[in-house]
């Protein structure tokens, strides 16, 4: 029978204090939405007739992610649980895959937002702009 090793008198309250920071932990984190929920519970806001960019979104969730990362969190989340159409590239045009562009464009029209000749929406008209985002207080420049 082989000897069993002497346990050392902290080993008990060392996993103690482990196991209480990990659960502290995932109490802390689990108050915050991970990034792409966050991206998918902004575009579920976005209202008909208005169209959000990608870098908007990311600035929106402070850079957690990419404009890039956005539009993974908008195509993780499956094409009927989020207006995934009313996302548009930083220039106003249609940035999916030639098979979802007509149809994320007939959307679009349907809610009333309008094309251009160069198939580019105008974000001055178009654009969504929150009420919380337009609040926001600049900051000010640093100081030399």
């Amino acid at each position: 029978m082989p000897r069993r090793r002497k346990e050392d008198p902290g080993s008990r309250r060392r996993a103690r204090d482990r196991r209480l920071h990990r659960s502290r932990h995932r109490a802390a984190l689990s108050v915050e939405k991970p990034p792409f929920s966050r991206v998918q519970a902004l575009v579920k806001k976005i209202p008909r007739g208005r169209v959000a960019t990608y870098g908007q979104l990311s600035k929106m969730i402070d850079g957690r992610l990419t404009p890039v990362g956005v539009g993974w969190a908008i195509r993780a989340a499956g094409e009927d649980e989020i207006p995934w159409f009313r996302v548009v590239n930083g220039k106003g045009g249609i940035s999916t895959d030639a098979f979802h562009m007509g149809l994320q464009r007939s959307l679009l029209e349907a809610e009333g937002v309008r094309f251009d000749d160069g198939n580019v929406i105008d974000l001055e008209r178009y654009g969504w702009k929150p009420a919380k985002l337009e609040a926001k207080p600049k900051p000010e420049p640093k100081r030399k």
